[in-house]
């Protein structure tokens, strides 16, 4: 489910993946154009969705407000997709127009995960290799990424194939982030396999 709620000025969407204890969250505005995108531990199954009085965990709003304050000076990026329409259907994802404000080397990696297609993936060496790097800066890169699931860092693994080839996300090698991980791999290849959506 989607929910757009929050500030006049914020339109936030929460999409509760299934089967996870985890839901999608992500901020845009019309003057600054896509904020944040987390991922944040949903309320138990059974407990009606949350309301717009809901509160967001205070890092959550600090982002919110940091990137509005970074994001002053660019023009707005538009959402690339819904992430509803996402969960629905892997291909629907689309790349962002731009990276978010970060260092030079961390939007290098960011566009170069936004380059792999939807039921691929790149090992941290691969990406390393494509822009001048080491694994072990892409991985930090991947860590700090601003716009999961927009900017898919769930696409970088590492050479070693641990956890069959997902490895960490998001600084957890286990737990709801780690497993959240497998299982956007897992649905962007079974999406490739679906029949094309008609028209």
């Amino acid at each position: 489910m989607t929910e757009r709620s929050g500030p006049p000025s914020i339109d936030l969407r929460r999409c509760r993946v299934p089967q996870a204890a985890l839901e999608f969250v992500c901020a845009c505005s019309p003057t600054h154009g896509l904020l944040v995108a987390d991922w944040l531990v949903s309320a138990p199954e059974g407990t009606p969705a949350p309301g717009a009085s809901q509160r967001l965990p205070t890092a959550f709003r600090a982002a919110v407000d940091g990137a509005v304050r970074q994001r002053v000076a660019g023009a707005p990026v538009a959402l690339p997709f819904d992430p509803l329409d996402f969960l629905r259907d892997p291909r629907n994802w689309r790349a962002p127009a731009e990276v978010p404000p970060g260092s030079p080397h961390s939007r290098k990696v960011w566009q170069a995960l936004c380059r792999i297609p939807v039921g691929e993936t790149r090992t941290y060496g691969e990406i390393a290799r494509e822009i001048g790097s080491s694994p072990r800066a892409v991985g930090q890169a991947c860590r700090a990424n601003p716009w999961p699931l927009f900017i898919p860092c769930h696409r970088a693994v590492p050479a070693s194939g641990a956890r069959a080839g997902a490895g960490g996300y998001a600084g957890q090698r286990q737990g709801p982030l780690a497993d959240i991980k497998g299982w956007l791999l897992d649905h962007e290849r079974a999406g490739l396999r679906q029949e094309p959506v008609a028209d």
